[in-house]
């Protein structure tokens, strides 16, 4: 019978092409086999279905990821990068006439809210301690 506690699936492999590579192809067998969240329902549902395709069981989700992770590290990156983007894009376009046109992408923003920074606050607050 084959020893395999230490090993784990990689076993199979038995003696052959070294331990440095058995060991990395169990630590990917590790990563694609674990449960991560889905990004739609947030549900410990994502399966891989082929290399870089992950779907979800519960919403049916099809999305493009990692080879062996749903989320790669690159990815991340670029998602806060994109993010940082249209943060700054929103922030310098503000101040600007026509932001309703702009607007209209961004949800939960509505008209009536007003964005107050820490320059607003800070000057609103020194006119009404003046004020007193």
């Amino acid at each position: 019978m084959a020893r395999t506690k230490k090993v784990g699936s990689t076993g199979r492999y038995g003696a052959r092409y070294g331990a440095k590579l058995r060991r990395r192809v169990l630590d990917i067998e590790k990563k694609t086999s674990e449960p991560a969240r889905c990004p739609s329902c947030a549900t410990k549902a994502l399966k891989r279905e082929a290399v870089g395709l992950w779907k979800c069981n519960k919403c049916n989700l099809l999305f493009a990821g990692g080879a062996y992770v749903p989320y790669t590290e690159a990815g991340k990156a670029a998602k806060r990068a994109i993010a940082q983007r249209i943060a700054g894009d929103f922030l310098a376009l503000r101040d600007d006439e026509n932001i309703e046109d702009v607007l209209d992408f961004l949800p939960n923003i509505h008209e009536e809210e007003v964005v107050l920074d820490a320059e607003t606050v800070s000057t609103s607050e020194t006119k009404d301690t003046d004020d007193e």
